[in-house]
C-alpha cells in the first residue's frame, strides 16, 4: 500500500463515515461530554447525534470519581466546538 493511499484511508472525515451508526464520545469546548448515536455529518462537520446524554463527572465525598449523565434526546453539535471524537467502549 502506498503512503498517499494509507493516509487517504485515515482522514478524519473517513473516521466519521465508517462511525454513522455507532456510538461516539465528544468532548467539545468548555468540556462537555456528550456520548450518542452518530446519525450524521455535513461539510463542516456538524455532527447530528440520536439519543443523546450529556455525561458529568464528579468526585464524591469518599473522593470516588462518579459519574451522571443528562437524556437529551437528539442533538447538533456544531463542528467547530469539537475537541475531540471517539468510538464509545458501550
Amino acid at each position: 500500500m502506498s503512503r498517499e493511499s494509507y493516509s487517504r484511508q485515515n482522514r478524519p472525515i473517513d473516521y466519521l463515515k465508517s462511525s454513522i451508526n455507532k456510538v461516539i464520545l465528544i468532548k467539545v469546548k468548555r468540556n462537555r461530554l456528550f456520548r450518542g448515536v452518530l446519525a450524521g455529518f455535513d461539510e463542516h462537520l456538524n455532527l447530528y447525534l440520536e439519543g443523546t446524554s450529556q455525561l458529568f463527572e464528579y468526585q464524591d465525598d469518599e473522593g470516588n470519581i462518579r459519574e451522571e449523565r443528562e437524556d437529551l434526546g437528539n442533538i447538533v453539535v456544531r463542528g467547530d466546538n469539537v475537541i475531540f471524537v471517539n468510538l464509545s467502549k458501550d
